[in-house]
């Protein structure tokens, strides 16, 4: 997972509140997908690969490519998406923070 230097590499997780949240290095090896699977698998305790799958949810494709710099440009910095996997709540947001709310 990439994560900010402040994360040290690891989602800031508030299991009372079911929540965790992580920041995203656009410029970093792993991909946005990776990052968001490896957050709610910790964060639920669970084996990334016994998550519901991603794509069953929103194209990871898109998903990569839709903050993503572009051009050469700085990295974009408004926008958010939202969707749900696994019985979270998974909010993207264009600065590349991530937060991950269990669903009510």
């Amino acid at each position: 997972m990439t994560a900010t230097p402040h994360d040290h590499g690891r989602p800031r997780i508030d299991p009372d509140r079911k929540t965790a949240f992580v920041s995203h290095d656009w410029t970093g090896a792993d991909s946005l997908t990776n990052t968001i699977v490896s957050t709610v698998a910790e964060l639920s305790g669970t084996d990334p690969i016994e998550l519901d799958r991603l794509y069953d949810r929103i194209d990871p494709e898109s998903l990569e490519t839709l903050f993503a710099p572009a051009n050469g440009a700085a990295g974009r910095n408004t926008g958010q998406v939202s969707f749900r996997l696994d019985g979270y709540t998974i909010t993207v947001h264009a600065t590349g923070d991530i937060v991950v709310e269990r669903a009510s």
